[in-house]
């Protein structure tokens, strides 16, 4: 029996499916939503389902007004009465210089970045009161010191730590709120950054090697169990920072 259920969004790959598989290892009920992935969402689906019925369920959604947020929220209390964790996690990740920036990339990253994650805090806000749970939002360890060719983006992860602080104040004591920042973890899939750079960049962390997804989903775990902390950003990037 899944006592306690978490709700990831960009679950159905990369450090979303990581979580999803480390929450459903420790026993939770896993619902997850992802946009376009949807072959990737429902393999892991079927892999986890195969491990013990109705364990797993999906939501597709693009998150692209207040209606779909809404909508979202809806569809997961049909699958799940009651909710445990919310993770935070879709995010759009792409440069914009500054000479080429545009109104739709700056309205794509703060809605993907900081907008959604607002909206389904505030959606849940009263599921979450009434198990004392807890929110996890993912950043980025760059973002606050600011990235080349990054603004909007880095931006857009700075407001949602900032988010993270404030309403960890608003919704005290009932509910934690907390940020877990990713350094080097996994590369960008578009194949855009070559060896020679990914030695360059390595070079500037302490640990001296990349991260993989299961220090993420370690440490987004023990967030969720830490009953002291709130209101902080964890960041895991091998020291970088």
């Amino acid at each position: 029996m899944r006592e306690k259920t978490v709700f990831i969004t960009g679950g159905a790959k990369r450090i979303g499916a990581s979580m999803a598989n480390y929450f459903h290892e420790r026993n939770y009920k896993v619902v997850f939503h992802y946009n376009k992935s949807e072959k990737e969402a429902e393999n892991l689906s079927r892999e986890l389902n195969e491990k013990e019925a109705d364990s797993c369920f999906t939501i597709q959604s693009d998150f692209s007004s207040q209606e779909s947020i809404e909508s979202t929220v809806n569809e997961f209390y049909k699958v799940s009465k009651e909710i445990n964790v919310l993770i935070n996690n879709a995010s759009s990740f792409y440069p914009t210089p500054i000479q080429n920036a545009t109104e739709e990339q700056w309205n794509d990253l703060l809605d993907t970045n900081i907008t959604t994650p607002l909206f389904l805090i505030k959606g849940f806000k009263e599921g979450l009161k009434r198990t004392k749970g807890s929110v996890i939002n993912i950043s980025d360890s760059l973002a606050p010191r600011g990235i080349k060719n990054f603004s909007l983006y880095s931006s857009a992860k700075g407001a949602l730590e900032t988010l993270t602080k404030s309403l960890a104040k608003e919704l005290a004591p009932e509910v934690r709120i907390n940020a877990v920042a990713p350094g080097i973890i996994l590369w960008p899939e578009n194949g855009e950054i070559d060896e020679e750079e990914k030695n360059n960049i390595l070079k500037k962390v302490d640990l001296g090697r990349a991260g993989n997804p299961m220090d993420i989903s370690s440490a987004v775990y023990f967030l969720t169990g830490a009953n002291y902390i709130t209101g902080q950003t964890l960041r895991v990037d091998g020291g970088r920072s």
